[in-house]
């Protein structure tokens, strides 16, 4: 009897695993460095990226691209890649219904977006699976700047019906740090202001705040943009509105991009806190993640842990990015 009571606990749990891993969502989102077609637009800054170009990105470039990235993804959620993806530095929306068309068949993924006033022409895109998600609508928020002649890209807002239950997905990727700290430091800020509005606002008319914000930051959990305008803080603070969940990885010195040999954590999930009210959907705890394994990353030297990038030292090496993806878990409450 001791033993068939052990063997009915290790089948219970068994099984309650299994259900849990079916009845949750896998949000990601991924830096993917520079995924362009090779047809110049001469509104934009995309000369590096003809086929007569510093990077000469040929046909065959491109297809190895989209190969490695869709390996990635492909290999996310336990090797049934995202219910959700965020994707960042993309030059236009076909680029991602080819990779999605030619390499991602097994998923019913749709994606959306906008071309953005960004000088190089790099924009933000959401790929969901349409047999999970009904969309309900998406937008852009601009990221306005008056006292100077700067433009970045634009914050993307999606809104995804699950279950009865409203998500609304921000993908962003705010100014770099080009030009040094001082200058850009600014332009990050202005960017955390304009969603921080555009959030606030939207809490005000949705029933209950869904909010995820994934993307590049271009900045750490700890600076003033992140923790001070956008207010994004730690899961363990008292009463947050919003949760940053790399903070403890950050703390750990883990990150996903190595710069001069040390990492930096750029690419965060923000949440709001309607997903620990334990009513609709939930956060599954300690599942925020940065994604990463042997096959796409360095594994020994100076760069271990980091992943293969397209370029290395300006040479084409045939990699997959320069960030490594981030993710995270949640569940619908039956």
């Amino acid at each position: 009897m001791k033993y068939i009571f052990i063997i009915t606990i290790i089948l219970t749990s068994f099984n309650s695993t299994l259900a849990w891993e079916s009845d949750t969502i896998y949000v990601a989102s991924w830096n993917v460095e520079n995924l362009f077609d090779n047809i110049d637009d001469p509104d934009k800054n995309d000369e590096d990226f003809l086929e007569t170009g510093n990077k000469r990105w040929t046909n065959e470039r491109i297809f190895n691209k989209m190969k490695n990235l869709a390996d990635v993804i492909s290999f996310m959620n336990k090797n049934k890649g995202p219910d959700i993806l965020g994707l960042i530095e993309i030059e236009h929306k076909y680029l991602v219904e080819k990779l999605i068309i030619n390499f991602l068949p097994n998923r019913n993924y749709r994606v959306v977006g906008f071309d953005s006033p960004d000088s190089r022409g790099i924009d933000n895109y959401l790929m969901y699976d349409e047999d999970i998600f009904e969309l309900i609508e998406y937008n852009k928020i601009p990221i306005l700047f008056f006292d100077e002649e700067y433009s970045t890209r634009d914050i993307l807002h999606v809104s995804l019906k699950y279950f009865d239950e409203i998500i609304d997905v921000f993908v962003n990727h705010w100014p770099s740090r080009r030009g040094g700290e001082e200058r850009s430091n600014p332009r990050r800020i202005n960017a955390a202001s304009t969603l921080k509005r555009y959030v606030d606002s939207l809490s005000v008319v949705r029933e209950r705040n869904n909010f995820i914000i994934v993307g590049d930051f271009n900045d750490e959990p700890n600076n003033y943009s992140l923790n001070n305008i956008l207010k994004a803080k730690k899961i363990d603070e008292p009463e947050p509105e919003l949760i940053n969940l790399s903070w403890d990885m950050f703390e750990e010195g883990i990150g996903t991009h190595l710069y001069n040999n040390e990492f930096n954590m750029l690419d965060q999930i923000i949440i709001s806190n309607g997903f620990f009210d334990e009513i609709g959907i939930e956060y599954v705890d300690n599942s925020f993640k940065i994604v990463s394994d042997d096959f796409f990353t360095h594994t020994d030297g100076k760069k271990k842990g980091s992943i293969i990038p397209s370029f290395e030292g300006g040479k084409y090496i045939g990699g997959y990015a320069d960030h490594l993806p981030v993710a995270a878990r949640f569940f619908i409450v039956k």
